[in-house]
């Protein structure tokens, strides 16, 4: 039925299309502005994107592909369902937009009069938002074999500062692109025997916060004015790095580039994921159960009770290759649901940042709940060995559960010490 839905959806585009009067659109003129807009943040000299599409001779050869991923809405890469939540950063095209590049494509991609193109957009090369103020390399460049099983790298820097300091921007730039899948910058302690070497991709540190998350398709996190992460001295940045061998022996040292708060910061920001392990005195007594072979609909359900007042301000949904869909749902104290969020078609391969047009406040007493469904069966053509058990790992063959939040918690003191092990800053303390 909903493939039905679909495909009368694409009919209906195509026929409005074909029923266009006047001059068909453009490139110039129509379709450049749509470009700029929607897809140049990746399709541009220095990005992801494998081709650029900034100019008519770098559009044209590919306008047949172009309707094709807009046509499907695979491109610009944008997975969270219209009906829940409004996102300040949406790469969404609208219907007419979709219609005006199907138009020009069925037209024979005309270019149009050179007067009419638009300038090109004004964006920051390398670096999203210009030069950082603080760039902090890996220590050390990571060697990826060609080939074969290889484990997450972790590379540990400490943190340079004798005080606090709050950072109201954060990049992660890979340094070959080719190879990192994704990464993590965490901030971690190390225990004093552990801290002889920090380059040799061991995991040592113990994780007190995440500071930023890169994938393809996100790598800056901006957060608001008076909002920002905290970095404490005698702590690590730890460069949790995933790449994936590409068949050539390869090189990486990706870079991490910090903006360092203008203002006075009234908020501190924090990352953490909504799990479904059950805590009981600070012992784990629940694990997810692995996902069973040829399963095709497995569902995990994470919850998260709001202690304090908190303000939300974004979702990162994190799965493997068997990762369905993922929805962020508020249960208030009264019994009372709504869904703030739900991604219907994950895809691993773009791990999306979702932040709220106006952030949302919550009261303590309230419930997170995140709820997650796998397919582990011969129908998910990305599923590498459909007749195995599934674990919960690192390795992109195996799986994660990560409803991953931004938040900060209501009048919580952000001159106070952070607590140590804990990813939470109780307002009173």
């Amino acid at each position: 039925m909903k493939k039905t839905l679909f495909l009368s959806g694409v009919f209906s585009i195509l026929a409005s299309a074909a029923d266009v009067r006047g001059p068909a659109p453009t490139f110039t003129k129509h379709i450049a502005p749509i470009l700029h807009k929607q897809c140049a943040t990746c399709h541009r000299a220095g990005e992801i994107a494998p081709m650029e599409l900034v100019t008519y001779e770098q559009a044209r050869p590919w306008s047949a592909a172009i309707k094709e991923e807009v046509l499907l809405r695979k491109m610009p890469p944008w997975y969270a369902h219209p009906d829940y939540g409004k996102f300040r950063n949406e790469r969404r095209l609208s219907q007419q937009e979709i219609e005006t590049i199907v138009a020009w494509v069925n037209a024979g991609a005309p270019k149009g009069e050179d007067r009419d193109m638009p300038a090109p957009p004004k964006r920051a090369t390398g670096w999203s938002l210009g030069e950082p103020d603080l760039v902090i390399p890996m220590p050390v460049e990571a060697a990826i074999p060609a080939e074969g099983r290889f484990d997450y790298q972790y590379y540990y820097v400490p943190i340079p500062f004798a005080e606090d300091r709050f950072v109201e921007a954060v990049e992660m730039r890979p340094g070959n692109r080719e190879v990192v899948h994704h990464s993590i910058v965490n901030i971690v302690t190390i225990p004093e025997d552990k801290r002889g070497d920090l380059t040799n991709g061991k995991k040592i540190g113990t994780t007190q916060w995440k500071l930023v998350g890169q994938a393809p398709g996100k790598g800056l996190e901006q957060h608001r004015p008076g909002a920002a992460k905290r970095l404490s001295p005698g702590m690590y940045f730890e460069f949790n790095m995933h790449y994936s061998p590409t068949g050539k022996a390869e090189k990486d040292r990706t870079l991490l580039g910090l903006w360092f708060s203008k203002g006075p910061v009234q908020h501190e920001v924090i990352t953490k994921t909504i799990s479904d392990v059950v805590f009981v005195g600070g012992q784990q007594v629940q694990k997810r159960p692995n996902i069973p072979a040829h399963a095709d609909n497995w569902e995990i359900i994470g919850h998260m009770p709001i202690k304090d007042d908190i303000t939300l301000y974004a979702f990162a949904p994190h799965m493997h290759l068997r990762g369905k869909d993922m929805k962020y749902i508020l249960e208030r104290a009264d019994g009372s649901q709504q869904v703030l969020m739900y991604a219907p078609k994950f895809d691993f391969n773009w791990q999306l940042h979702y932040e709220l047009e106006e952030p949302l406040k919550i009261a303590a007493g309230s419930k997170l709940i995140c709820i997650a469904h796998y397919d582990n069966s011969l129908n998910n053509p990305y599923n590498p060995a459909p007749e195995k058990e599934v674990l919960w790992a690192e390795q992109s063959w195996d799986e994660m559960f990560s409803g991953f939040i931004e938040y900060s918690i209501d009048g919580a003191d952000v001159k106070k010490p952070v607590v140590t092990g804990d990813f939470r800053r109780r307002a009173k303390q």
